[in-house]
């Protein structure tokens, strides 16, 4: 049996590239994959940042909110059929942080992310991969540990550097987000050959939010990834650009 599983990295919705995400959803309109992941960072929670903020998005929180309620409501209606997991990245828990640090009775209420963005009625699953484990299926009978990558610390001058660092560290193939570059690196841990992979971004780097950095943008890499456990030559994803 054939299974198509795509993988999605950081959105940080509502600062995304509009441009991407209509070519992610043509995509998922015209491939219909089986099985859809999102890396974390699907959501930016601007307005719950600890760091400089962009006046405009200060006091947006349901901007925010409205605008991922409605990119995650264009994913399922792209791919009605398919299972779609979310993993959390260190954006969505910046809301974590704040009702905890600031109001943690709206916490002993129940008052959570995924219910804010709606995933139950999408029948969007949320993974806590701090607790479980998730893999996909690659071609040639692997598998790959599915993390957001900031769980482990580290870094690496080279795009795939820091998810096959992370590969070494766990003795397995690794596909991350966070970094937001786009990379992969394969090489022997131990005595066994793994692959760590970091799956670009969907972001706009060009937009206010992000003008903390600066004049010089990063060198982010506009990109989601594919397995298809089909593929003949190698276990490693496809990317699309």
């Amino acid at each position: 049996m054939t299974i198509k599983s795509v993988v999605i990295p950081d959105v940080h919705v509502p600062f995304h590239s509009r441009h991407a995400v209509r070519r992610l959803i043509q995509y998922l309109t015209e491939e219909r994959p089986d099985r859809i992941v999102f890396l974390g960072d699907v959501m930016d929670f601007h307005a719950l940042s600890v760091h400089r903020q962009d006046p405009k998005w200060q006091d947006s929180l349901e901007k925010e909110l409205k605008a991922g309620r409605r990119f995650l409501a264009q994913v399922r209606e792209a791919s009605p059929g398919a299972r779609i997991q979310y993993i959390q990245g260190n954006h969505e828990d910046r809301w974590n942080r704040y009702v905890a640090g600031r109001v943690p009775a709206l916490r002993l209420v129940g008052i959570k992310w995924p219910d804010a963005l709606g995933m139950a009625e999408k029948e969007i699953e949320v993974v806590n991969t701090a607790k479980k484990k998730l893999w996909l299926p690659t071609s040639m009978d692997q598998r790959v540990r599915i993390m957001h990558g900031h769980e482990l610390k580290g870094s690496s001058k080279f795009p795939g550097g820091h998810a096959y660092n992370i590969a070494c560290r766990l003795g397995c193939n690794v596909h991350i987000g966070h970094t937001h570059r786009l990379g992969l690196l394969a090489g022997v841990a131990g005595n066994k050959e793994v692959f760590g992979v970091e799956g670009g971004y969907l972001g706009d780097h060009n937009q206010s939010a992000f003008d903390f950095m600066g004049p010089a943008r990063p060198p982010w890499t506009q990109a989601w990834a594919v397995y298809d456990t089909s593929k003949k030559e190698n276990p490693y994803p496809t990317f699309v650009r």
